[in-house]
């Protein structure tokens, strides 16, 4: 039996306390057309970017043509193909500029380049943009201009996140066909969608996701066995998925952790987990003894003692700033005025 192309054994990706993958291991050969589907957050697209060694690896591994997705990511990159869900140029760069800077890249000459690109640019009916600048395309042109680039240096696998997404049904058919081709080739496509009937029309087979777990996976026929004979793709996915609809319940919700601290203990170098406890409120301080001594029993007798007295506050008298004032009584006028 020959190498898959990709390998992924125990692949998972954590943030903080958020697992976004867990525990994937699925494996696609040459000439499939793989198919990842999953609801919103189900992880799909950070699947893609740890194969294409964007993002590293909390678990696990995953391999491309027997190269290590993270540690060997350059060479995975020199045979992969890959279509971002949305795609960023250089914006003042024409798109045939962008297309010889990807092949000269690849270590393409101009004549190759102009070789390989122009049945992709008609297939795609992006002639009348070639000589526009990135920064005027639609989402649309940039998904056509994104995938010629992946195209172009006739790599062993396609890594394709939501492809379609943004495309006309006219171009969607034509991205299509040029995918089915690739497959009958003897080329790995690997993409992720929502468009479930897209994929079952397209794909040898399918896997699912959910809360970062491989739900299921296997062609149309044998995830059918889990259900019934004539079950659509829709109808799986949301079996599979436990769709409340389907008369399947949600799976349960954690209930939150007990705080807790860890406790060294002093043999053993074990830990021991201890239940926080709420402190209780402290009780009022007693009043100091200054407060107390400021109290005082006048009298010992069993008359009750009277109440402190306060002391006449008294206002010292004005300054008279060197200046000497002499009163007079109406006494002193009568005598001055005898004299």
């Amino acid at each position: 039996m020959s190498e898959p192309r990709i390998d992924i054994q125990g692949l998972g990706k954590r943030y903080g306390d958020f697992q976004a993958v867990n525990d994937l291991s699925l494996q696609v050969s040459a000439g499939e057309l793989f198919a990842l589907l999953g609801p919103n957050g189900a992880g799909k697209t950070t699947t893609l970017r740890m194969l294409m060694g964007i993002l590293q690896p909390t678990a696990g591994t995953a391999r491309i043509c027997g190269l290590d997705c993270f540690a060997e990511r350059v060479a995975v990159k020199r045979r992969v193909g890959y279509l971002p869900d949305e795609p960023t140029f250089y914006d003042y760069l024409r798109g045939r500029e962008l297309m010889n800077f990807v092949g000269e890249m690849h270590g393409l000459s101009r004549s190759e380049i102009a070789e390989r690109i122009a049945p992709l640019i008609e297939k795609l009916d992006l002639s009348d943009a070639t000589e526009e600048y990135a920064a005027n395309y639609s989402k649309g042109m940039r998904k056509k201009l994104a995938l010629i680039c992946a195209l172009l240096p006739d790599p062993q696998v396609l890594i394709l996140d939501e492809p379609t997404n943004g495309l006309d049904p006219y171009a969607t058919r034509a991205l299509l066909e040029i995918v089915r081709a690739q497959a009958a080739q003897g080329k790995t496509v690997f993409y992720s969608t929502h468009l479930l009937d897209q994929a079952e029309r397209l794909c040898t087979r399918v896997g699912i996701l959910y809360q970062g777990r491989l739900a299921a996976i296997g062609s149309l026929a044998e995830l059918r066995a889990r259900c019934t004979a004539n079950s659509t793709l829709e109808e799986i996915f949301f079996t599979v998925t436990g769709d409340p609809a389907n008369g399947l319940p949600p799976p349960p919700t954690p209930e939150p952790p007990v705080p807790t601290t860890e406790t060294p203990e002093p043999e053993g170098g074990k830990t021991v987990l201890v239940e926080e406890k709420v402190p209780e409120p402290e009780e009022p301080a007693p009043e100091s003894e200054e407060a107390e001594e400021s109290i005082i029993v006048s009298d010992e007798s069993d008359e009750p003692a009277a109440p402190p007295q306060r002391r006449p506050h008294r206002t010292p008298p004005p300054s008279d700033n060197g200046l000497r004032i002499q009163v007079r009584s109406s006494d002193d006028e009568v005598a001055g005025d005898d004299t």
